[in-house]
């Protein structure tokens, strides 16, 4: 019943047809150029973070209605992969846009939405590769009660299309848009020393601009069949987390999330802290099929340790995967792990029978945030080993306005005479928030 009345509530993407596609076109468009001309003119300035600029909609915000935002983002990226099913190379840009609104709260509710539009401004012919295309959907539309009324401050009860960004789930803002659940959730952290999540999705929203191998595009709200790639639907996600921080220099977080027949989550992660500049934490997964999923069992096991040296910090660690692959992982839900930000996953880390040693590198220079992430990956089910390096440097022209690097190269080593392949990947973000 709850997944039949959320599912009519909140299936707003038939409001919007091929007219309102246009006018979103043209509106992206007119701030594009407003964003543009905002950084010629102050490409030159330093940025004054203790005085930021006004947002180009405080006159609207100003009236007293709520709360409006939003991002207009140029992406240009190219891709070359070498024997891959969906073709060797592509490029593509697009542009894209997010309008953001929450009302003010009134006894205890208040209400938000966002709407994510992006269009191809060049098309390189390869949407497959590269996961960046077109988007047309009401990404948030929640209401949400505070509790305050009771004392409880900190607890919330939220119902709508949604961004988590948790331990089960991850937003992932990768592309032009975040990672959403179409979902009920109750969250607290009135409880002493304890931060308590308890929610269920029936669908979700991935970040990537693609089509599915089942036809359906991977950034509209699906159900969690196709996001794990079964051949049915499925209930949804029933999930909880808690995160324990009573205990001095510890943090423990535990996870379970019920894919109904799919597949059962549980996970730990582990946190010590040596000083505000050493932390280790350790990682497990668990998940094991439920229901008339197809027989398979994954345990994920991993530790890292990170440490500031100077105006660096390193963090080198281990990640392996015994058993099958995972099934919530990077490109389903997101996992709250390092490896989850790999541009390129061409070591495929989440296989069954990957075993991963990385090296993240972060650093600042002057206003410049610059950021390695390498990963060598021996795989035990596969007829190949693999490494990955990724780069990004992002840069603020404006308070407003950051220009973005990212690229990544990747190597796989054939075993048993197979030919060596390499992919390489690079993008371009100009981003400018309002």
């Amino acid at each position: 019943m709850l997944q039949l009345e959320l599912s009519e509530l909140f299936s707003f993407n038939h409001l919007f047809d091929f007219q309102s596609i246009t006018l979103m076109k043209e509106l992206a468009t007119l701030i594009a150029a407003t964003f543009v001309s905002t950084a010629l003119t102050t490409f030159a300035a330093p940025v004054q973070a203790d005085s930021p600029s006004a947002s180009i909609v405080k006159p609207i915000n100003d009236l007293g209605y709520g709360t409006f935002s939003g991002r207009v983002q140029l992406l240009a990226m190219y891709r070359d992969f070498e024997d891959t099913a969906a073709g060797d190379y592509g490029d593509a840009t697009t542009l894209g846009v997010v309008l953001n609104y929450q009302s003010p709260e009134f006894s205890g509710f208040d209400v938000g939405a966002a709407y994510n539009y992006a269009f191809t401004l060049e098309d390189g012919n390869n949407t497959d590769l590269l996961h960046n295309d077109d988007i047309n959907v009401i990404n948030e539309a929640w209401a949400r009660y505070n509790f305050e009324a009771f004392d409880l401050e900190g607890t919330q009860a939220m119902i709508g299309r949604q961004i988590n960004n948790g331990e089960v789930f991850r937003k992932d803002d990768y592309r032009q848009k975040a990672r959403a659940l179409e979902a009920a959730q109750f969250t607290t952290t009135d409880i002493s020393d304890l931060a308590l999540t308890i929610g269920h999705a029936i669908e979700l929203s991935n970040w990537m601009d693609s089509t599915s191998t089942s036809g359906v595009d991977r950034w509209d709200f699906n159900d969690f069949g196709d996001v794990f790639g079964t051949d049915y639907d499925t209930d949804g996600v029933t999930w909880v987390e808690a995160i324990y921080t009573g205990v001095e220099k510890w943090e423990i977080a535990l996870f379970n999330a019920c894919a109904w027949d799919v597949t059962n989550l549980i996970g730990t992660r582990i946190q010590y802290n040596f000083s505000d500049d050493a932390t280790l934490t350790g990682y497990y997964r668990h998940e094991g099929d439920i229901g008339k999923a197809e027989s398979r069992n994954s345990d994920a096991y991993g530790l890292s340790y990170s440490q500031k040296v100077g105006q660096f910090t390193l963090e080198p660690g281990y990640f392996g995967v015994h058993g099958s692959k995972l099934r919530f992982q990077e490109t389903t839900t997101g996992i709250n792990h390092p490896l989850g930000a790999s541009m390129i996953i061409y070591a495929n880390q989440f296989n069954g029978g990957a075993q991963t040693a990385y090296f993240k590198v972060t650093t600042k220079v002057n206003k410049t945030v610059l950021y390695a992430l390498y990963n060598y990956t021996w795989q035990d089910n596969a007829d190949y080993d693999a490494q990955e390096l990724n780069f990004v440097a992002k840069h603020p022209i404006t308070d407003r306005l950051t220009a973005s690097f990212k690229g990544a190269f990747g190597h796989r080593d054939g075993n048993s005479g197979n030919g060596d392949t390499t992919a390489t990947d690079a993008r371009l973000f100009l981003t400018y928030m309002f």
